[in-house]
């Protein structure tokens, strides 16, 4: 398979929005769905095509959430659902396929028995997850899935009274609210420690935006301020293994009887519980104001420093997930 770089490439800063837009739902879905037949029938060969799923068709969500305003309401609804049940089929496998990796490569103690017996419950769970995402890829492509994005891609415009904007004009506008809401979440962690969850989230999603109009600022914006933030998120991440750990081991005692779950996991949540306060004591030390206000102010400069808009205070009231 081609590599398919996650910037786009061809964007030029003086590009229509909707030409931007066409490209990057047609390269982010299209990656997405070479993936998704490799991840439901051939998982075995490489486990990291589930990954790939899950990682395209988040970056295709946030594609579509970035160009919301030039597509088409029905059809976006459509392929919008289609690419959450993708992400969410690709979801469980992959935790599975990262904790038994963890498990292989354990740097905490466990005796050779221990791992086997854990390695042995959890390639069961493994092999009973698959199923759902082998008929998920079925149902995709009986729903001609493929064709519907491009149905999507097709009716992609410009849709203001105003003359369309380029990618450099429109780009600001776009990354306010995703900017805004990660800070919004960064700067209440001394007070609300939960935060760090959601600012886990938000920064995600604008990483993702980072990624499709990056064309549209100077190219220090993407050699400076993407890995300045992507090394955000990388510490952010590692913590969330650890909380999406504690969360799976809990959920699968549940679901199994008491004689069949392997008691060496009941002992890793205390371990899980314990490495992910370090972690996340460890990044509220790191993140510091000035570390947290020279971001900022990097976002600004690009940005212009834009204040506020009804629109995103407006977001940050919505529910958050």
């Amino acid at each position: 398979m081609g590599k398919v770089d996650k910037w786009l490439g061809e964007a030029g800063h003086d590009q229509p929005i909707s030409e931007v837009a066409r490209a990057a739902i047609a390269t982010r879905s299209e990656r997405m769905l070479e993936y998704l037949p490799l991840a439901a029938n051939r998982w075995k060969e490489d486990v990291e095509y589930v990954h790939h799923l899950r990682t395209w068709s988040r970056r295709t969500q946030s594609t579509l959430q970035l160009f919301a305003s030039l597509l088409p309401l029905k059809r976006t609804a459509e392929v919008r659902k289609v690419t959450q049940k993708l992400r969410k089929a690709a979801g469980n496998p992959r935790d599975l396929d990262v904790f038994m990796k963890r498990i292989r490569k354990a740097k905490f103690e466990i005796g050779d028995d221990d791992k086997r017996e854990v390695l042995t419950f959890l390639q069961k769970l493994r092999k009973d997850a698959q199923p759902k995402l082998v008929d998920v890829a079925k149902w995709a492509k009986s729903e001609g899935i493929a064709k519907k994005f491009k149905g999507v891609v097709k009716r992609t415009r410009w849709r203001e009274v105003a003359d369309e904007e380029t990618l450099a004009q429109i780009a600001p506008t776009l990354l306010e609210p995703l900017v805004v809401r990660f800070f919004h979440f960064a700067q209440q962690l001394s007070e609300s420690p939960e935060s760090l969850h959601q600012m886990r989230i938000e920064g995600k999603k604008t990483r993702y935006a980072l990624e499709l109009v990056e064309s549209g600022f100077p190219e220090v914006f993407r050699n400076e301020l993407y890995p300045a933030f992507e090394e955000v998120q990388s510490k952010l991440g590692v913590i969330n293994d650890h909380h999406t750990a504690i969360e799976k081991i809990e959920r699968w005692k549940a679901e199994t009887s008491t004689k069949k779950f392997p008691d060496f996991l009941s002992r890793l949540v205390d371990h899980e519980r314990v490495q992910y306060q370090e972690k996340a004591n460890a990044f509220c030390e790191w993140w510091t104001h000035q570390r947290s206000e020279e971001l900022k102010q990097h976002f600004d400069h690009y940005l212009g420093g834009l204040p506020w808009s009804a629109e995103t205070k407006a977001l940050l009231r919505e529910p958050t997930g």
